[in-house]
Parts: structure tokens; C-alpha cells; sequence
């Protein structure tokens, strides 16, 4: 596979990923799917706000992101040694994912578009699962420097290579992944309020295209 196409797929993924996020933060109780960052800047909060509430989604979106960077890597392997542009493994787990999601998307019909409870815990940990495996998938691709999902560094590259003067013509693919991110979320988060049972579709069809 050449490696423009590989570019390709990792910025549908970002939109999958900006999806999920969104659906997260507006909707499943105000964590990340994918951001695990920010979700123990989150769980710190619920500490100092004494929420349980919070703290048990943070946990939850945590165990679940830990699981599925496990099962990512099972499936996926590890980056090193000779490996093709896009080996088939990253494919399986990518197909993991995709059941994952699917997964999600079903359980958000059944609720309506509103999971509350029991059910929002449940979603919430299905979908950092599946995020957990892309991240994995993503990170055993032989190109160190990509990412679908945890995109400060990609950011950092972006500022760090107009800082030094070297432009933005080499940050083609990094703007790209950002931006595809942004959009996702933004497509997301306009039907988590005006077709709240539409919401999971971007991610699910970003997917589905890779």
C-alpha cells in the first residue's frame, strides 16, 4: 500500500475519533472516548469536586481504553522489524473496532440517543474500548510518527515546524489528521443535539470506509 493511502485511512480514523469524543463529552457523562489525558485532568477534578459521578466515568472510560490498547496490540502487534506499509493485522483490529462501534451504535438506538445510568457506563466503556484498539492498531503502523488518536504531538509538530521557519508544506499530513478530528467532532456534536439517534453514524461510517 502506498504510503499517501495509509495517510488516508489514519485521517478517516481521526474522524471516527473526533466522533466518539464528542459523543462522550456531550453525552456520556462529559469524559472522552480517546483522551486520556484529559480524562485524568477530569478524574482530578472529580477529586477535588468530590464527584463520584465523574470520577466513576473517568474510571470507566479509562478501564475501558486500557483493555482495548491491549487487545489492540494482541491483534495488531507491535511496531519494529520489516513490516508492510499497512500490515493485515492492523486491519483485524480495525475490524475489532468496527464490531465495537457497531456495538455502540446499537445499544445508543435502543436508548434513543439519550443513555442515561447504567446504559451511559456501558457505551462509554465499549466506545474508549474501541478506541483503545485504533490507538493500538494505529501506533503498530511502521511510520512512528502517526496517530489517530492522541494528537498533541501532532499538534506540537505542526507549531514546532513553523516555529523553526520549515513552513507548513511538510505538515500536510498532520494538518489533515487535525482537521479531519475537529470535523468529526463537529458533525457529531451537531447530531448529538439535533438527531441525537444519528449520532454514532460518523464514526461508524468513518470506519466503515477504512
Amino acid at each position: 500500500m502506498p504510503a499517501a493511502r495509509r495517510d488516508a485511512l489514519v485521517v478517516a480514523l481521526a474522524v471516527a475519533t473526533g466522533g466518539m469524543d464528542a459523543i462522550g463529552f456531550i453525552a456520556m457523562g462529559g469524559v472522552f472516548a480517546s483522551v486520556m489525558t484529559g480524562n485524568l485532568v477530569l478524574l482530578g477534578v472529580s477529586i477535588g469536586h468530590r464527584s463520584g459521578s465523574l470520577a466513576g466515568h473517568v474510571g470507566v472510560a479509562l478501564g475501558g481504553y486500557v483493555i482495548g490498547v491491549v487487545a489492540g496490540v494482541l491483534v495488531a502487534g507491535r511496531p519494529g522489524g520489516e513490516r508492510p506499509t499497512w500490515p493485515a493485522r492492523v486491519t483485524a483490529a480495525l475490524v475489532v473496532e468496527l464490531a465495537l462501534i457497531a456495538g455502540v451504535t446499537a445499544g445508543w438506538e435502543l436508548v434513543g440517543g439519550h443513555p442515561a445510568a447504567g446504559a451511559q457506563l456501558l457505551l462509554l466503556g465499549v466506545a474508549a474500548t474501541a478506541m483503545g484498539v485504533q490507538s493500538a492498531a494505529v501506533r503498530s503502523l511502521a511510520d512512528s510518527g502517526l496517530s489517530s488518536t492522541y494528537l498533541t504531538g501532532t499538534l506540537t509538530g505542526i507549531i514546532s515546524a513553523v516555529a523553526a521557519g520549515e513552513g507548513l508544506a511538510g505538515q500536510r499530513r498532520n494538518l489533515a489528521i487535525i482537521a479531519a478530528l475537529v470535523l468529526g467532532a463537529a458533525a457529531a456534536g451537531v447530531l448529538v443535539v439535533e438527531v441525537p439517534r444519528a449520532a454514532p453514524a460518523i464514526s461508524l461510517a468513518a470506519l466503515g470506509v477504512v
